[in-house]
């Protein structure tokens, strides 16, 4: 057996690790992946890497996105907008509210929000809809802020280091834990 992963054991298990979080697999393409370094640890193997995401929609795609589950959530469980509400007040006491209508007010200024936002905006009172894009907003913030910016565009790159461990089986070296 081979003291550590082939190059190919290791960028298929870093694809399958990166394609594993939705946010990666739905709104980023891989553009490259790099390997730092590795080194033995007891049984195993440990490879730090480097993944370069390439981002398929900007930040106000992704919104839409989410704002679309939300509506398709709201309409057969009745709880999502009590939670929605509940979590816009903390929100507006942290100072978030505001922030994100100042994003909002610069995109509208820029002309740089997308036509389905535009349709969903007319489509809606002006309170629901502001709503709706806020909760949206937060709940990609909660989940993702610390991967990505507002002022994420299509085209954009994110570089993310893991450390993948690997063991070795009968088989070959198996990846198992990414980090």
């Amino acid at each position: 057996m081979k003291d550590a992963p082939s190059q190919s054991t290791y960028e298929e298990y870093f694809r399958t690790s990166i394609q594993s979080y939705d946010l990666y697999k739905q709104y980023f393409d891989i553009a490259k992946l790099e390997k730092l370094n590795g080194w033995k640890e007891n049984e195993q193997y440990e490879i730090k890497g480097s993944a370069v995401l390439r981002a398929k929609v900007g930040y106000l795609e992704l919104l839409a996105d989410v704002a679309d589950r939300l509506e398709t959530e709201a309409k057969t469980d009745g709880s999502v907008g009590m939670t929605m509400g509940l979590g816009l007040m903390a929100r507006g006491m942290g100072g978030e509210n505001k922030v994100f209508r100042e994003f909002w007010a610069q995109q509208q200024e820029k002309k740089a929000i997308p036509a389905p936002l535009l349709a969903r905006q007319a489509a809606m009172t002006a309170e629901r809809f502001e709503n709706l894009m806020q909760w949206s907003d937060q709940i990609v913030q909660d989940n993702y802020g610390a991967i990505i910016s507002r002022q994420l565009k299509k085209g954009d790159e994110l570089t993310r280091i893991y450390t993948l461990s690997f063991r070795q089986t009968e088989k070959g070296w198996m990846g198992f834990n990414a980090r």
